[in-house]
């Protein structure tokens, strides 16, 4: 116990430090350097090819989407374990959207001037389909590995379609240039705040219970 808890709040507070040193080094106007880079990359290597899988997969990080999910697993999860904490689950998507729109409000970056194939609003810093998908999809797969009374195989699966559906929404948000590649870092390192707090909030739950 000791010891999941010395490496939770050093992953909290990895990602509070990221986040700030993103949010401190983010010009007034424009990207920074590897911005530039990230997207002249992602251009030279994919082009548009490839849309619509890509249209499909930035849907994964869609609030609706993500509250659907959420509520699903969290049904799945409060039976499997017979226990109320499920709720934190669709809860981190919540706090997640809240959170992402006061971070927005308050940095104010102008989205990429390059944006194309799919319809964006607001502003771009961070990433709230890359914040959503890294605390729901990262909560449901992390509760799963570490609390689901499962096999190691399916644990295994879990932590991958996981980690796939949380890069793939970012890659998918550079693929129609609608973020910088800060952006999504930031939104990543932001979700995984709310992800970390639900997991403790998880564990404390089931423990209390016990």
């Amino acid at each position: 116990m000791e010891k999941r808890a010395w490496i939770g709040g050093g992953a909290f507070l990895a990602c509070a430090i990221l986040f700030g040193g993103i949010v401190w080094s983010i010009p007034d106007a424009g990207p920074l350097a590897i911005d530039r880079e990230a997207a002249d990359a992602i251009q030279s290597l994919t082009g548009k090819q490839g849309e619509q899988v890509w249209k499909a997969v930035t849907n994964l990080g869609s609030s609706l989407i993500i509250v659907a999910v959420a509520l699903l697993y969290s049904i799945w999860f409060g039976l499997h374990r017979r226990t109320w904490a499920a709720l934190y689950i669709p809860a981190a998507g919540i706090v997640a959207y809240a959170c992402n729109q006061l971070l927005k409000g308050w940095v104010d970056r102008p989205r990429p001037l390059g944006a194309w194939g799919i319809e964006v609003d607001g502003a771009s810093f961070p990433s709230g389909n890359a914040m959503l998908a890294m605390a729901v999809y990262g909560t449901i797969a992390l509760s799963f590995v570490l609390y689901a009374i499962a096999g190691r195989a399916a644990k295994w699966i879990a932590s991958i379609i996981g980690i796939i559906c949380i890069a793939s929404v970012g890659f998918s948000r550079l693929f129609f240039g609608v973020h910088y590649l800060s952006d999504i870092v930031a939104g990543y390192a932001a979700g995984a705040l709310v992800m970390l707090l639900a997991l403790h909030l998880v564990h404390y739950s089931l423990h209390r219970n016990n």
